[in-house]
């Protein structure tokens, strides 16, 4: 019962917060390619998500040691996959009581300039979609949820719960671009 309080008030939070940052028209043409420095928000609950195709296109596009990672605690596959690449770990129990990730996560992702940045959890969740805006990408992507539209500006729709399937759709919409 407080946890959709909580929920709610850190998402009024958010708005409040980034309500004087506006995004700009942009043309989608070319604007992943363009692109040199990428933020990935991998799931933050723990899952064993197919993302290796995902992590194969932005390694291939932008090169290792242009990609940063953003991941949960306990993940130790994403270290040998992005060797070379900034991996930020953050544990949910961090997480803030109105489920914004904490400040020393915000910190390190603001000290870098990011052109995409691109979120993998399939649920919205608060904490990553603060993380995806806070990070000023200019392409911020994600899944189309309810409360999505104000932490992203490229939005994949899908339909259904095979989660292969989502992650592969996501990884050939990005190919286009």
């Amino acid at each position: 019962m407080f946890e959709t309080a909580r929920r709610s008030l850190g998402y009024s939070l958010a708005r409040m917060h980034f309500r004087n940052q506006r995004d700009q028209v942009i043309d989608f043409t070319e604007s992943l390619a363009s692109g040199n420095r990428v933020l990935l928000i991998l799931p933050l609950t723990p899952s064993k998500a197919p993302i290796a195709s995902l992590l194969e296109l932005f390694r291939t596009r932008y090169g290792e040691d242009m990609v940063s990672v953003v991941t949960d605690a306990r993940d130790t596959t994403i270290a040998g996959a992005l060797p070379r690449s900034e991996i930020i770990r953050m544990h949910m129990t961090e997480v803030t009581r109105l489920f914004h990730p904490p400040a020393d996560i915000l910190k390190r992702v603001k000290d870098r300039k990011y052109d995409v940045a691109v979120d993998l959890n399939l649920d919205f969740l608060l904490p990553s979609g603060y993380i995806c805006k806070a990070s000023t990408a200019r392409i911020r992507v994600g899944f189309a949820r309810p409360g999505a539209d104000l932490f992203y500006n490229f939005q994949i729709k899908f339909e259904g719960s095979n989660t292969t399937a989502m992650y592969d759709r996501l990884a050939s919409c990005l190919k286009m671009f």
